[in-house]
């Protein structure tokens, strides 16, 4: 596999264009604002306007979201969810698009983390040839995205595929090497990847593929373990019609069993008709689910799960009334629940938020 991607610079008006290898890692590392490599042919437009002002906007972002939420979330996490489950295999985080900040901090450390959504794969852009306008722009807009989901929790989908397609960020694929980043990982490898018939994984050109893949590791390792870590993200239809049992997606999820399912602002579409093939494929694949109450119906969930009950149920948002759920108003009322230090999903505000956390019976 290749380790790097190769970029065309042009760096002074009167200079040839050469080929300029640049490693994933340092493209991640440049996106999140952060130092690159000693050797990286990116050092050579650091100078300009358009990134030094980047790095400043990216590095406030990163350090606001860490101390506005991240660590929050991280230190209910260490106390509440990672003494209840060995190290999890596998997370699954359907529904929540390239959004791996979030299921990495709560669930660290994991061997493979599988993302679904429907917001585009999109291209990793050539930085060097942009002239001043184009970069300042492209910078600007992938900040603008970034800070969306940092204020918000969550990717609202149709905003995205707005958003991707305008000043050049076409896809959530920087957006991923971003929170690889942001979240401690080095970024080994990536690639864009297809589903064969029974599930397993291929390389693809951009044109066909599925999925990207990117290869990671934790530079400060929490389990001691500094082992590389897979990260996928596929654009696909969990709809019924289009993950049923069969398709390659069903596949490849069914051949990574006993794994841990994470579900936030899932725009409560398993509590319709049209989405219970993956309702039930959870329920009946994953030992532990960790969600709000978007995800999955809240007492079907504990019929086949011992819950455990965080934060205060108000009911859903007004976008979404129409799933208020009886069960949660009962479950609540009855004082079980322990404190949510953090908002989440729809609801944002600590004290109007809530998670469930469930250990299959």
């Amino acid at each position: 596999m290749k380790t790097r991607i190769i970029l065309f610079a042009s760096l002074f008006a009167a200079s040839v264009s050469t080929a300029q290898e640049v490693s994933f890692d340092d493209i991640a590392r440049f996106v999140a604002g952060k130092p690159v490599s000693t050797a990286s042919p990116l050092n050579q437009i650091l100078g300009r306007p358009a990134v030094r002002q980047h790095y400043l906007e990216t590095e406030k972002l990163s350090n606001d979201w860490q101390e506005r939420r991240l660590k929050a979330i991280k230190q209910w996490a260490v106390r509440e969810i990672q003494p209840k489950l060995t190290r999890p295999k596998c997370v699954k985080y359907m529904f929540g698009g390239p959004d791996f900040v979030h299921v990495a901090t709560v669930f660290p450390g994991v061997p493979e983390y599988v993302q679904a959504g429907l917001e585009p794969l999109g291209t990793i852009p050539n930085f060097f040839t942009m002239d001043e306008p184009t970069l300042d722009s492209y910078l600007k807009h992938l900040n603008y995205t970034l800070r969306s989901i940092s204020r918000r929790n969550f990717f609202i989908t149709k905003e995205m595929r707005e958003d991707f397609g305008k000043q050049g960020v076409d896809g959530v694929f920087p957006v991923l090497l971003y929170f690889a980043s942001l979240t401690g990982h080095q970024v080994l490898d990536a690639n864009y990847v297809t589903l064969k018939e029974d599930g397993s994984v291929e390389q693809s050109d951009a044109a066909n593929a599925m999925g990207i893949w990117l290869r990671i590791r934790e530079i400060n390792p929490t389990f001691g373990d500094p082992a590389a870590q897979n990260l996928y993200y596929f654009k696909t239809d969990l709809s019924d019609s289009g993950f049923k049992n069969g398709s390659p997606f069903h596949w490849f999820l069914s051949s990574k069993p006993d794994s841990v399912a994470y579900l936030k602002a899932a725009s409560f579409l398993m509590h319709m008709d049209g989405f219970q093939n993956i309702r039930n494929f959870l329920v009946g694949d994953c030992s532990h689910i960790l969600q709000d109450a978007s995800g999955i119906p809240a007492e079907f969930f504990a019929t086949y799960f011992n819950v455990d009950y965080y934060g205060n149920y108000v009911g859903p948002i007004d976008m979404f009334s129409e799933y208020d759920q009886p069960f949660l108003h009962q479950i609540y009322g009855s004082g079980i629940a322990k404190p949510l230090p953090f908002g989440t999903g729809y609801r944002m505000k600590d004290e109007h938020s809530i998670q469930m956390f469930g250990t299959r019976k």
